[in-house]
């Protein structure tokens, strides 16, 4: 299965959708579209997976994502339980990169923005307070008018770029990537990993998925992601790990087996490369916030 292209369903006469949705969980399918999207948590908690990045969102996460960078979030486990009543909330903002006509961006006074959405093509990750400006004008675009919500977006998108505190997510330009004939490939690979990490992966069943032999992957792989096929899958597996730290409810060890490792020292070295933290000094840290 391949990352899904999504042509998103435009309102009549509108060039901006915003939507808040209430559901069990949220939707989980690796997918991408040419609209930039704005993502605001209001409830809810899992791992999101953007571009190649792998991290645990919760409540308040904002997220910027340029067009074709495809991304999914997964809410933990609990949440698809048959007699789960939790439910997750969020506000998704759609709009085209030329919502404003292209001779518009040219002008002086939109330079912070024009850049902005420039950078977004990796993905933008903002740690606002939940009273923070932008939070507030995000809730009330959903009962604006089409023409006051245009005037919104251009505000909440100059605040954006004046923020400093913010991280870029995805190390590589996947919206180009995405536009190249080789992206089937790419995305049956990806889905395998994303879908089997938890147990052995051999390397020839991911070559003949790929209809490649062994070597012609590892260099196919590394050629359009910039990593090797062994650091995505040991980074989709700590970011699992992450996860399940932050729960509290396993021991290290559990969690290294869980998280498709059979040696805990192998796990705890590619750990601490990956986060820079030993699995302790991770859960010491992630307890302080508690």
């Amino acid at each position: 299965m391949q990352a899904q292209y999504f042509k998103l369903t435009k309102q009549f006469h509108q060039s901006i959708s915003i939507r808040q949705d209430v559901r069990p969980y949220f939707y989980n399918e690796w997918h991408y579209h040419s609209e930039l999207e704005l993502v605001y948590v209001v409830k809810g908690e899992g791992t999101r997976f953007i571009g190649n990045n792998i991290s645990q969102f919760s409540a308040g996460d904002l997220v910027l994502l340029g067009a074709n960078l495809p991304h999914v979030w997964k809410s933990e486990n609990h949440y698809s339980k048959p007699k789960s009543k939790k439910k997750v909330s969020v506000i998704i903002l759609h709009f085209p990169h030329n919502f404003c006509g292209d001779l518009f961006w040219e002008l002086p006074e939109v330079a912070p923005v024009k850049k902005l959405l420039e950078q977004s093509h990796l993905g933008i990750s903002y740690p606002l307070p939940s009273q923070h400006t932008v939070k507030k004008q995000l809730k009330k675009m959903l009962e604006l008018s089409p023409f006051n919500r245009l005037l919104a977006l251009l505000s909440l998108l100059n605040d954006l770029s004046v923020i400093e505190e913010k991280e870029v997510l995805s190390s590589i330009p996947f919206a180009d990537h995405y536009q190249k004939h080789q992206s089937k490939r790419i995305d049956r690979i990806y889905d395998y990993i994303l879908n089997n990490f938890e147990k052995k992966i051999k390397l020839e069943d991911v070559a003949s998925l790929a209809n490649m032999t062994s070597s012609s992957l590892c260099r196919f792989f590394k050629q359009k992601t910039h990593k090797s096929l062994c650091e995505f899958i040991n980074e989709v597996r700590i970011g699992y790990a992450c996860k399940l730290m932050i729960s509290g409810e396993l021991t290290v060890s559990d969690i290294c087996f869980r998280c498709g490792y059979n040696n805990l020292s192998y796990f705890n070295r590619q750990f601490k490369k990956i986060t820079s933290e030993s699995p302790s000094q991770y859960i010491k840290r992630k307890n302080q916030f508690k």
